[in-house]
């Protein structure tokens, strides 16, 4: 609830500071005493946007602080604390300053914050019900939370919600499918070839770089073949007469092994004459094998061109290596597997789909007959309630118009109509009401939701709820303030005596020339100002007599709640 209001240089008010309390505060005084300051006060406190004009002539800036005393676990309180404000024993501190030049500056528990944080987190837990003022009534989402409020079936919302958000899921995965199936068509045909080119070509490891070597001795296949049978002569001494490196080197091993008989150093040469002589054998057998192995095939030299060919084209596709080709491969196999599920998945989809859409169809007819069965019972209480406000012939009734899509809240619109009387039609509420009416109307609801459990902002202001109202109806005003009161911390602006007289907190707002002072009554001074109220004057001996009577038929609402 709000604790104290403190104003400084707004308008005719120089310096003023207001210790609200629970329940039921009043606020008179004449016309022009600065009562509407009181409410600009509060809306800027709300971030609404205030008119530079409004700081007080000669002042740097005027300044508006607001105290609320708010619950640990209110959720206002976990808001403020995550913008960094401190919320100390639940009591959260809102400044609000702005000069004649428009420019201003919120300050939220010590931390500086957008005008719009004030507007979410103050405008959650104030709700100022005046001409203007009606944002509360006049939006649709706000009528269909107070239809829900009001009939109770938060189980039922609760299932509908469940039911919508898993047809949201799934239907929207489901199109998702639905959009990417004809891409997917193409890249599984696109896999499928590029596979099939790596599967008929069969590419090894290691195969671009052995390709190069043997194009290379092919082509040069003869050159190769002559040069080694040379080599092959060399060693072995092929042709007639030619003793080879082998043989000569074998007879030098006999020749030193001779001598050595003569001087043993000859024996270490004759034995590495020896070593000599067998690594030329090795070697000559190797030529040999290499000789035997040369491709003279014509054939051979075109078949790996054209390989290396293939093997260059994978290449260039899917890597600079063979190892990344075949790496490439398996993930595509393990793609394509995922897409040939795309048919089976998609069955799978529609059949969730038909089945979520039945649930969502069957939770939003019972959450549609519990609202029709709701707003039944709400437009009979509104109306008993309007009839003791002296509005005896207002109706007011709820109208359903169905979505062309299922939403979040239900396959229906909702809006209140009023009509403030039988020979007029019922019109949505902004249009068909006064800013009197539309205050009646809010007062009527508020109450309403609030006897039967409904939640209301902690703070609830009224203005201009007695315009239009008089005699018997204005104590109705005064009695129905009362009883919202029990629920909500209730502040109005009145003129009426009898709406006054039921106040729990008096305050009288009292302007001397160009300044406002705001002062507490109770006694005898609040007896004189409801005087004043009815008759112009406070020492009327008349008027102080009614006053009296009216306080005490108000009875115990005019007492602080303990």
């Amino acid at each position: 609830m709000l604790n104290e209001l403190a104003v400084s240089q707004l308008g005719v008010i120089e310096n003023a500071r207001l210790e609200m309390a629970p329940g039921l505060t009043v606020i008179t005084g004449e016309t022009g005493a600065g009562k509407t300051m009181l409410l600009n006060a509060l809306r800027a406190l709300m971030g609404e946007r205030i008119d530079p004009a409004l700081v007080r002539p000669g002042a740097p800036q005027a300044q508006i602080e607001g105290l609320w005393l708010l619950d640990p676990a209110d959720q206002a309180v976990a808001r403020a604390e995550q913008v960094g404000a401190l919320v100390n024993s639940g009591e959260l501190l809102v400044v609000r300053t702005f000069n004649n030049k428009g420019r201003s500056r919120a300050v939220l528990g010590g931390t500086s914050v957008p005008a719009g944080l004030l507007a979410e987190l103050v405008g959650s837990m104030v709700a100022i019900h005046g001409q203007s003022d009606q944002l509360r009534l006049r939006g649709q989402t706000q009528q269909r939370e107070m239809l829900d409020q009001a009939g109770g079936h938060n189980e039922t919302l609760t299932g509908y919600r469940a039911a919508y958000a898993e047809w949201l899921s799934v239907t929207t995965e489901l199109a998702a499918l639905d959009k990417t199936s004809l891409s997917d068509v193409q890249e599984a045909k696109n896999l499928q070839q590029a596979l099939s080119a790596i599967d008929r070509i069969d590419p090894q490891i290691g195969e671009e770089d052995e390709l190069p070597a043997r194009i290379e001795r092919l082509a040069n296949a003869a050159e190769l073949t002559s040069g080694v049978a040379a080599a092959q002569d060399n060693l072995v001494g092929v042709e007639a007469g030619q003793d080879g490196a082998v043989n000569q080197l074998d007879h030098t091993k006999r020749q030193l092994e001779q001598l050595a008989r003569h001087d043993p150093q000859l024996g270490e040469l004759s034995r590495r004459a020896g070593e000599l002589a067998y690594l030329a054998s090795d070697l000559a057998a190797e030529v040999a094998d290499y000789g035997s192995r040369l491709d003279l095939d014509p054939n051979a030299l075109e078949a790996a061109q054209s390989r290396r060919a293939q093997i260059n084209d994978l290449l260039r596709q899917h890597g600079p290596t063979v190892a990344s080709v075949l790496e490439w491969a398996e993930a595509a196999r393990q793609r394509l597997a995922q897409l040939d599920t795309g048919p089976a998945q998609r069955e799978a989809l529609a059949k969730a789909a038909t089945v979520a859409t039945s649930q969502l169809e069957a939770a939003a007819t019972q959450l549609s007959e519990a609202r029709r069965q709701a707003a039944k019972h709400l437009a009979t209480a509104i109306e008993a309630e309007l009839a003791g406000l002296g509005m005896e012939k207002a109706q007011f009734a709820v109208a359903f118009t169905k979505t062309t899509s299922p939403k979040p809240d239900g396959f229906e619109e909702i809006e209140f109509l009023f009509s403030a009387h039988p020979d007029l039609p019922a019109r949505p509420i902004a249009k068909g009401a006064s800013g009197g009416e539309l205050s009646r109307l809010m007062l009527a609801l508020e109450l309403v939701l609030a006897e039967r459990g409904g939640v209301s902002p902690a703070t609830l202001v009224f203005d201009e709820i007695d315009q239009g109202v008089a005699g018997r109806a204005a104590a109705q005003v005064g009695q129905r303030l009362a009883r919202l009161a029990k629920h909500s911390q209730v502040v109005v602006v009145t003129h009426l005596p009898q709406v006054a007289a039921y106040g729990q907190v008096h305050l009288v707002v009292q302007k001397t020339g160009s300044r406002a002072g705001i002062e507490q009554v109770s006694g005898p001074a609040r007896q004189s100002e409801i005087a004043r109220m009815l008759a112009g004057r406070e020492d009327s001996t008349s008027a102080l007599a009614h006053a009296s009577e009216l306080l005490h038929l108000a009875g115990g609402n005019n007492r602080p709640n303990p």
